[in-house]
């Protein structure tokens, strides 16, 4: 196995140590006579008896994104090694497969109707228990909240989804004294969603409904939400210093600020479209508490595509038993293209069969986000390939996916007729894993990606063609050197990897300075229109550079065999008692250097 985790340990082993708690924002919050009761609660807190209290809004019925299967699989692992472990969700009341888990008897009511206050706030909570999963995992119900439907964050007044994140972390710290658990907790909170329990938490320690509580936060993404003087009054009884959740909460968090991926963490602070758009105001906060990654596990368990003769015999460099079996799968694929290619909903189509095997079939899926997912690049890149050299297919699975927002890739699409089809609706995972097996490459061109799924596509079998960034950094091993923007330093040392190929990464070379400006116009810029933009076209370029790579290296049977077998071996790097290993030493830290 081509093991490059050290030198990622190394840097988060660097970082933990160096990890000084700042107390400065407790002063300027708290009254003298609020930090003498934290101080006197502190006091009392056990490492031994620690509990870790795992915050997620989302949640195995209402899934937007990674979250919820990291959701699942840390507890579940934190819970394998020994630490105790409950798990606390919002009950989406609106959210159809949380509807048919109640209706099924799979969430069974623990309380209800307890009146919950909170400085200026006062609601009524319910819990429910779920337990289909080894460790103690709580649904709230919390009155005229938790609304959105089936995707728990569409509000069309994003105040309403403040409310939720404000309401559900006052209500956890209310559901725990309920529960008779109020001593030596770690409050693990996912994302601004949760965050605010960093507040929360304190003060229900000072109104004495909790003994003993800290609190660590880990990012899974960049996203952040304002919040009003009135709310900050309405939840925490006077206004808090900070104009965002992030602001207000990080500065009060009792541990090392995480997120998913040692490149994401490093980021947050240089990467011009992050610290030049999305986490400009975070800068501060970030200085005080800087972030440290701690890369997910494998999303899933590998999947047996391939028979253990052929793998045995891909690692001594015989690929054709292989190649033989990738090929059953690709005409599985076929057949789910045709049965499903009469969905009205359907764009565009494939003009392939099964004998012209040599041509590469790249799998592109996610929601359908402009801002993140970069797919309008890939559809640009494809344009510029002499017709017949490739096929796409391109699974957007936003379920609310609006017509406009697909009139630039339809466009493309009756361009490059029959070599692109568009299936804009959310797959069943045979249907999904059929396409990931049977593909020739798995496709991330995203813009960011704090982790990224390229290991789900490694695990089936199938490479991975990726712009590189944040945890796809780690993920892929590239075909060859390729352009590493200055503001990495020496971290990524990309040139050991390269004799181990999982596919290919490509990035723009773009000077640092000069990103910062043009990104903010291709985030504000219409898909149709980015091509104007220097950044956007360079982009353009690198990721064609990167599929005529990819397509030539398909050709060449020996290697992209190769391929699949480095990246069935590579994944095995990701594991879940890795990353529970580390969030262990961030809860030690917190024990030990957390308090006040």
């Amino acid at each position: 196995m081509n093991n490059h985790y050290g030198e990622y340990d190394h840097i988060f082993q660097t970082k933990i140590d160096s990890w000084v708690p700042i107390n400065k924002a407790v002063h300027d919050f708290f009254t003298q006579r609020e930090i003498d009761t934290l101080k006197r609660s502190e006091r009392t807190f056990t490492c031994a008896d620690r509990t870790v209290v795992f915050l997620s809004f989302e949640n195995q019925f209402a899934s937007l994104g990674g979250l919820a299967a990291v959701a699942h699989h840390l507890p579940l692992w934190l819970q394998k090694l020994n630490e105790n472990v409950l798990f606390f969700t919002p009950l989406h009341s609106k959210n159809t497969k949380t509807q048919d888990a109640i209706k099924n008897g799979k969430l069974v009511p623990v309380f209800s109707g307890k009146t919950l206050r909170i400085c200026n706030y006062q609601g009524i909570v319910s819990c429910y228990e779920y337990s289909n999963v080894p460790f103690k995992s709580y649904f709230l119900e919390v009155d005229e909240r938790f609304c959105a439907g089936d995707n728990p964050y569409a509000y069309e007044d994003k105040t309403e989804l403040l409310i939720d994140a404000l309401a559900f972390s006052a209500a956890v710290p209310f559901a725990l004294a309920q529960l008779g658990v109020k001593s030596n907790l770690i409050f693990h909170a996912h994302d601004w969603e949760t965050a605010p329990v960093a507040i929360t938490s304190k003060l229900a320690v000072i109104s004495n409904l909790i003994n003993s509580a800290r609190t660590i936060l880990t990012l899974h993404n960049s996203f952040d939400s304002c919040i009003s003087q009135r709310h900050k009054t309405l939840f925490f009884g006077k206004n808090i210093p900070g104009d965002t959740i992030l602001q207000c909460t990080i500065p009060l968090l009792n541990g090392p600020l995480t997120t998913v991926s040692t490149p994401f963490a490093h980021e947050l602070r240089h990467d011009p479209l992050q610290k030049g758009i999305f986490t400009d105001h975070l800068q501060k906060v970030f200085s005080m508490n800087p972030p440290i990654g701690i890369e997910n596990g494998m999303f899933g368990e590998p999947v047996p595509s391939f028979s253990r003769k052929a793998i045995k015999n891909a690692v001594t460099g015989e690929t054709d038993d292989l190649l033989s079996e990738k090929n059953v799968l690709r005409n599985k694929m076929l057949d789910e293209i045709k049965t499903l290619k009469t969905d009205p909903r359907v764009r565009g189509s494939l003009s392939i069969t099964g004998r012209n095997s040599k041509t590469p079939v790249f799998f592109m899926s996610g929601r359908l986000d402009f801002m993140q997912k970069g797919f309008d690049v890939i559809f640009n890149a494809f344009e510029k390939l002499p017709p017949g050299s490739a096929k796409l297919l391109f699974c957007p699975s936003s379920t609310h996916t609006d017509t406009r927002e697909l009139a630039f890739f339809e466009k493309i699409a009756q361009k490059c007729d029959g070599d692109i089809i568009i299936m804009p609706f959310r797959l069943s995972r045979g249907q999904y894993n059929a396409f990931l097996q049977g593909a020739s490459y798995l496709l991330m061109p995203s813009f960011y990606e704090p982790f990224g799924a390229a290991t789900e596509g490694m695990m089936n079998g199938t490479p991975v063609v990726a712009r590189g960034t944040g945890g796809l950094w780690i993920q892929v091993n590239p075909h060859d050197g390729m352009y590493v923007p200055s503001f990495y330093g020496s971290m990524l040392d990309l040139d050991k990897r390269s004799d181990f190929p999982t596919g290919f990464l490509y990035r723009e070379d773009y000077p640092d300075a000069a990103a910062q400006r043009n990104w903010r116009e291709v985030i504000d810029l219409e898909p149709s229109k980015r091509l104007k933009n220097p950044l956007y076209t360079a982009m353009v370029d690198s990721a064609f550079n990167a599929l005529k790579m990819a397509i030539t290296a398909f050709g060449t049977k020996q290697y992209y065999g190769q391929m699949i077998c480095n990246g069935l071996d590579s994944v095995n790097q990701f594991t879940w008692q890795r990353a529970v290993g580390k969030y262990k030493k961030i809860y030690d830290a917190v024990c030990f250097r957390g308090s006040l």
